[in-house]
């Protein structure tokens, strides 16, 4: 399942040979599209294009033109059980990985040829066309429990699958790992979400409170160290009750910076506090 991300500010400093993967830092600007070219006709299945978006090339093209970089939202490990490839293919599929847009999910056998060429030729074209930054969600599928093709430990074949994307899309190209079995990752992504979802559905009230708050302030740390920390994005929209407190954990945390809301869609604080994150302030 991939998500383009057609906004991105600036360009992200580029890793010198010998610089360790932990020190890359991104620029602080960023603006996150959830929703946006949808590649798939079942989750998992990332090259057919959706109707009504237009051209991919043409889209990376325009982002490119810009001197920014482009981007990816994917889930590569996971597919929806209903879909094709979860079909045609039963014996890439590990164990379930969860439930969401609607369907059970399956995690892949990132040990097995064919899920290992499928990833890589979904990647490399997207590399080609010029996608130089992924956010890579839902990776915990990787890991699963369940029976693999080869006789390794989840953990194992998760990281195998993390270095074939790392592979396939270059050292330069920028990886933010989420929903990731953290150790596991270190050294292979440039970033990392430290958190749950903030933002979610039945929270909008705030009657859930904070949930993102706890882990982002007991992971900071891990900022600068093992790689740069995403503290999920600032939620500004004026239906979300905790957008204040929220703003100031953000504002306090290291590491990226984004929000996620429709422009259209904030007020005069909710675009105050967009500018203030985006411009290295405190919202």
């Amino acid at each position: 399942m991939v998500h383009l991300v057609p906004l991105l500010r600036g360009r992200h400093r580029r890793r010198r040979a010998g610089e360790p993967r932990r020190a890359r830092r991104a620029r602080p600007a960023r603006r996150r599209r959830p929703g946006g070219r949808r590649l798939e006709s079942g989750h998992g299945e990332w090259t057919r294009p959706r109707p009504g978006f237009g051209s991919l090339p043409d889209v990376v093209a325009a982002i490119r033109d810009t001197g920014r970089r482009a981007g990816i939202w994917l889930a590569p490990f996971v597919v929806g059980v209903d879909s094709d490839v979860a079909r045609t293919h039963p014996d890439w599929l590990v164990g379930p990985a969860g439930h969401n847009w609607g369907q059970d999910l399956a995690g892949l056998d990132l040990t097995h040829p064919g899920v290992q060429g499928y990833l890589a030729d979904v990647l490399a074209g997207l590399r080609d066309l010029g996608v130089e930054y992924a956010k890579l969600d839902f990776l915990y599928a990787g890991a699963v429990p369940g029976p693999r093709r080869d006789d390794v430990t989840p953990v194992a074949a998760y990281r195998s699958g993390l270095e074939l994307v790392r592979r396939v899309l270059g050292e330069d190209a920028y990886l933010l790992g989420c929903g990731a079995p953290l150790l596991p990752s270190v050294g292979l992504v440039d970033a990392m979400r430290v958190s749950p979802d903030t933002f979610h559905e039945g929270g909008e009230d705030g009657s859930h409170g904070l949930r993102g708050r706890m882990s982002l302030e007991a992971r900071a740390w891990q900022d600068g160290r093992l790689w740069t920390t995403d503290p999920d994005c600032l939620v500004a929209r004026p239906s979300f009750a905790l957008r204040a407190e929220w703003a100031a954990v953000v504002g306090a945390a290291p590491g990226l910076r984004s929000f996620s809301d429709r422009v259209a869609e904030l007020d005069d604080w909710g675009m105050d506090a967009v500018r203030r994150l985006l411009t290295g302030g405190v919202p």
